[in-house]
């Protein structure tokens, strides 16, 4: 593989996250249509091997990211890559979803506003207009992205009160 093709892998695997080619471009110092080309080239080099990865596009951007098929077992010894107080956010909500957004903001404070704004973004939250406000509770990328088995609300709670647990 020529060695622009393997700097976009490079990027796509430790970046965790969706980019845009020209986000990659400019991590890279690779020309745009370089970084197109080499995304394309890896996609199809992913999808034709026996590999536990595979290239996703998104809209307009590019990850890299574990098959469906192995997401379970990879991510029962994966670091949670998320902030304590991100954390105990996504905790208050699973524990008492569905919540009201004003609710967790009395209980959480103002910076919750940016935290769920977060959670959202990473597709862990559920958001439903109530009235003034929005209800929220944990989406189906929520169980995946923590790797658990949540069959009801109890496993949900132990897990988070292990996750937590010890923090001051």
């Amino acid at each position: 593989m020529e060695e622009s093709t393997l700097i976009v892998e490079a990027i796509l695997f430790s970046s965790g996250r969706a980019l845009h080619p020209s986000d990659i471009a400019s991590a890279s110092g690779i020309d745009v249509k370089e970084v197109r080309k080499a995304l394309r080239k890896l996609s199809r080099n992913y999808a034709t091997r026996s590999t536990a990865l595979e290239i996703v596009r998104t809209g307009e951007k590019f990850s890299m990211q574990i098959k469906k098929e192995f997401s379970r077992p990879a991510m029962t010894l994966a670091p949670t890559e998320m902030p304590r107080d991100l954390l105990r956010t996504m905790a208050v909500i699973a524990y008492s979803q569905p919540i009201l957004q004003s609710e967790l903001a009395r209980k959480r404070g103002p910076r919750v506003y940016e935290e769920i704004a977060r959670l959202r973004d990473m597709g862990l939250v559920s958001v439903r207009p109530r009235g003034h406000t929005i209800e929220l509770t944990t989406s189906n990328r929520f169980a995946e992205f923590f790797g658990i088995e949540a069959k009801n609300s109890s496993e949900v709670r132990k897990f988070f009160e292990k996750a937590t647990s010890g923090s001051g």
